[in-house]
């Protein structure tokens, strides 16, 4: 009878942490997810150039001036100058034409493309570094791809909304059901907990084993669910795509240590619930 129950409160253990692993893996895969998502936006947003032409009347002096000015901006993430050749040289390359042989000169001026920080990819700042580079003498024009930032920042908000809508429903899926995995294993303990109180002992002492075992069990569960984060991003980064995500060392700690913590702050709650849930009951509502 003895190896029985012992059978029974292994096997209910097991499927304890094995629930909550996967859980907490899910819910990691879905965080890393929404993060790869952002900062794959972010690295587009910082590709979106804002180009600055120079009339052919600036001096080389003037260039260089105006090359540093842009490299002392906060908002500049990186910035390369094109000469009017280059620059007939990469429309040749994809227009696949030599316009040069029709025209005779060289219409393009000399341009300078200024890459911003992703934060500061915005219409209104984008229009404000627009009329700043503008009101400069030796300054044609200054174009950027208006359009596309409106779209992508438009979009970006759609996109986070519905971010936090899934973050919020994996949640409380998550703790949801790790709740009801803790509560079947508290339930098949229901006369024990009932018995060691009609013997006199205190609520709290009752607890605190279960409450216990429960918060090793769910931080058992959370290194197998790092563990598993941990090899899928490797297989992922070394077969599948390049995520550098790995080289982001401080939100992958940040994320491990939020499952671990989430496991024992949720396994401990629930356990004292369930038990509290079977303390109150009496003798014939437990069967």
């Amino acid at each position: 009878m003895s190896k029985n129950k012992n059978k029974r409160l292994l096997s209910s253990y097991f499927f304890v942490t094995i629930s909550i692993s996967i859980v907490l893996f899910i819910m990691g895969a879905f965080f890393l997810l929404a993060f790869n998502a952002k900062k794959i936006s972010n690295d587009f947003k910082e590709k979106i150039p804002i180009t600055i032409y120079l009339k052919d009347s600036a001096k080389k002096i003037e260039i260089a001036q105006i090359q540093k000015k842009i490299k002392l901006k906060d908002y500049t993430s990186s910035m390369s100058y094109i000469s009017k050749d280059r620059g007939a040289e990469i429309l040749i390359e994809e227009i696949e034409e030599n316009f040069l042989e029709f025209l005779g000169t060289n219409p393009i001026l000399n341009s300078i493309d200024v890459y911003l920080k992703s934060d500061f990819v915005k219409s209104d700042i984008l229009d404000q570094i627009s009329k700043d580079f503008s009101e400069i003498k030796f300054v044609d024009e200054v174009r950027y791809d208006a359009p596309l930032v409106s779209l992508i920042n438009e979009n970006l908000m759609k996109i986070k909304f519905w971010v936090l809508i899934f973050a919020s429903f994996f949640l409380v899926i998550s703790i949801l059901i790790i709740n009801s995995s803790i509560r079947l294993s508290i339930y098949s303990n229901r006369m024990i907990i009932k018995t060691m109180q009609l013997v006199g002992a205190t609520k709290k002492f009752i607890r605190k084993p279960f409450i216990n075992t429960h918060i090793y069990l769910g931080i058992i569960s959370s290194f197998i669910a790092i563990s598993f984060l941990s090899f899928s991003l490797l297989y992922i980064e070394k077969n599948v795509i390049e995520l550098n995500l790995i080289s982001e060392i401080e939100i992958i700690l940040g994320l491990f240590t939020s499952i671990l913590l989430f496991s024992v702050v949720i396994t401990s709650v629930c356990t004292y619930l369930a038990t509290q849930r079977f303390l109150k009951l009496k003798i014939d509502q437990l069967y």
